[in-house]
């Protein structure tokens, strides 16, 4: 990379990023976390309480705490920001073959001596054209106060998920993050890239 200090190229967002997620759901409504993708941390663990269950309406209440455990050897200053989140979901089916999902979650970061906040919005729209088989559109929008003015932070992603099995799926997709408004395109915000990837997902 080209600041030789961390995964970021300041001219063309991030390069590679691999993340875990971990869930694990006890007494059917109630969940705890694990993952690897947080902005401002190492990693981050969570719950969910699935507060609203009909399949034509879900609402799920969640926090995370991101840690950031790493610290620069030479120096032993902390690399990233302790943080946390919290917010809602709802989601549902729709004419059997369509599904839809609005998050809103909020987060503060505690980047002494000068703490900030982000609010971060996702929809989603999942639509089965078969039955093991369907395309995903994702859209975020986020304000992040992490310098002033406020940042305007935009993203599209667009991908198909094939459900391998019941209990297996892959999904690749191609994400476009715009430019950043109010951005001054330095490390703590890369953007106006494009994004190739794929996630697998299995249940067990």
């Amino acid at each position: 990379n080209k600041d030789g200090t961390s995964q970021i190229d300041i001219t063309a967002g991030r390069v590679h990023e691999l993340g875990l997620d971990l869930d694990y759901t006890f007494l059917d409504d109630w969940t705890i976390s694990f993952s690897t993708d947080n902005d401002y941390a190492d990693s981050q663990v969570g719950i969910k309480w699935k507060w609203l269950t009909g399949d034509s309406f879900k609402l799920d209440l969640m926090a995370d705490y991101g840690i950031a455990w790493t610290k620069n050897a030479r120096t032993d200053n902390r690399i990233g920001a302790n943080n946390i989140d919290f917010g809602a979901r709802i989601h549902g089916v729709a004419w059997r073959d369509f599904q839809w999902a609005l998050k809103v979650m909020g987060q503060v970061v505690f980047a002494s001596p000068d703490d900030f906040w982000n609010i971060n919005m996702t929809a989603e729209a999942m639509y089965y054209f078969r039955p093991d088989m369907a395309t995903k559109v994702e859209l975020e929008y986020s304000f992040r106060q992490i310098a002033q003015p406020t940042q305007y932070d935009r993203a599209a992603e667009f991908g198909v998920i094939y459900n391998m099995s019941d209990r297996a799926a892959v999904h690749p997709y191609v994400k476009y993050h715009f430019k950043t408004e109010n951005a001054d395109n330095d490390n703590s915000a890369p953007d106006d890239w494009w994004k190739f990837g794929v996630e697998f997902s299995v249940e067990f």
